[in-house]
This record gives structure tokens, C-alpha cells and sequence, in this order.
């Protein structure tokens, strides 16, 4: 698997740690030829005083994410594929949240009904704005959560549909059209760390749409390669 700027990582991971005992060195030296009287000097060796920390802290971190990474492409490499898997979509506690904001909201509203009297009229279009884009975020997270009560069941080629654990209908490989693996978007170029799955029929009819685990991912994506399932994948762990 492709990890972007693992090897670039491990690069500047030991440039940091250069830079720290370079700076260390330098601080050492400046203690050697302290003088109390002149500014510049204490000046100069809190900044390299800080500088080392600095360069230290983000090698430290660097060498975790490091770490974390390598082990997790591990635990990648041994997933091994089972014939029958059971693919459980992932809860969205979201909803809930908006849910009570929306009550809130209501309350707020309902017990203060002058409240609106106090905006002007350039401060009502915000608020108009506002209410609709919250109407829209609410739209896409009830989405979410109607997707959430998917799950599947694998047998071979055979691949059933479940929702809120009634089976809704079941698909073979040979009559999937592709599959596509994603991060939903969640404004300002962040993305959700999590994959979500999109399975088309032949006529590219969009069956199911879930969120699932990492694992999960790995797993389908290894399952789709062995019966030959084209992907669509978009999603990027690291």
C-alpha cells in the first residue's frame, strides 16, 4: 500500500533531530561564555533554549505518527480474508446533536417570541442564511443516519442487504457494476476519517450507501480484487 511522504517523514524526522542537537550544542556554548550583563546574550539563549525544545518536541511527533502508521500498515498486511464477513455500518451521534440544537432553537424561539423585533434587517438575512444552510447540513446528517441502519452479509459471492436487520435484497458479484469507496466531506476541506461504501447494481443503481471501519475497508477491498469487482476508490487512510 501507498503511504504519501512516509520515506519524506523518516527524512525529516532526522533533520529535526539535527537541528535539535545542533541548537543544544549552541546552548551549551552560549552557558560557557554567559555574561549576566549583556542582553543580547540572554536574549539569545532563551531563543535557542526555546528552538531546542521546539525542534525536539516536533521530532517527537513526528516519530509517533511514524510509528502509528508503520504499525497500522501491519496490522493491513496481516488482515487476512475470511469467506464470510458481516459488514456493520457505523453510528452517526451527529444527528442527535443537531437534534437538540433544533429543540433548542424552537425553545429559545417560543419563549421569547420578540426576539426577532431586535434584528435589523441586514442581520435577518444572516439569520435566514444561517437557517438554511442548517437545514441543509440537518438534510445531509439525516441522510447519514437512514444510511447507518445498513449492514451486510457476505457469503461467497453472494452479497445480502440488510436495513434495521430485514433483509432488503441480495446481489451476486458477477452482477455488480462497480463499487466505490469515499470520505464524506465535512466543509472546509476536512474530511470524514472514516471510509463510506457505495455498491451499484449492473444498471448502476445505487443499492447501498454505509459508513464502515478501516478494517472493514481492508477487508471489502480485498474481497472485491478476488471476484474481479471494479472500484472506484477515493478514499485515503493516511
Amino acid at each position: 500500500m501507498y503511504v504519501p511522504n512516509l520515506a519524506r517523514q523518516k527524512k525529516f524526522a532526522k533533520v529535526l533531530l539535527i537541528l535539535s542537537l545542533i541548537s543544544f550544542i549552541a546552548v551549551l556554548i552560549q552557558i560557557y561564555f554567559f555574561d549576566k550583563t549583556s542582553y543580547e546574550k540572554i536574549s539569545f539563549l532563551a531563543y535557542t533554549s526555546v528552538m531546542v525544545f521546539l525542534f525536539l518536541a516536533l521530532y517527537l511527533v513526528l516519530k509517533i505518527n511514524i510509528h502509528l502508521i508503520e504499525k497500522r500498515l501491519e496490522e493491513i498486511k496481516g488482515l487476512k480474508l475470511s469467506k464470510d464477513l458481516e459488514i456493520k455500518s457505523l453510528k452517526n451521534r451527529r444527528f442527535f446533536a443537531y437534534i437538540m440544537i433544533w429543540v433548542l432553537l424552537i425553545v429559545m424561539f417560543v419563549s421569547h417570541p420578540n426576539i426577532f423585533k431586535q434584528f435589523s434587517t441586514r442581520y435577518i438575512f444572516y439569520l435566514i442564511f444561517a437557517i438554511v444552510a442548517f437545514i441543509y447540513n440537518f438534510y445531509k446528517l439525516f441522510t447519514e443516519f437512514k444510511n447507518n441502519k445498513y449492514s451486510l452479509i457476505i457469503i461467497g459471492k453472494t452479497i445480502k442487504i440488510y436495513f434495521e436487520n430485514n433483509e432488503k435484497e441480495y446481489i451476486t458479484t458477477d452482477n455488480i457494476s462497480y463499487v466505490k469507496f469515499y470520505a464524506i466531506t465535512r466543509g472546509r476541506g476536512r474530511r470524514d476519517r472514516n471510509p463510506t461504501l457505495q455498491i451499484f447494481d449492473s444498471e448502476e443503481k445505487k443499492l447501498v450507501e454505509m459508513t464502515i471501519s478501516t478494517t472493514d475497508y481492508y477487508s471489502l477491498k480485498k474481497y472485491f480484487e478476488k471476484y474481479n469487482v471494479t472500484i472506484d476508490n477515493q478514499y485515503k487512510e493516511f
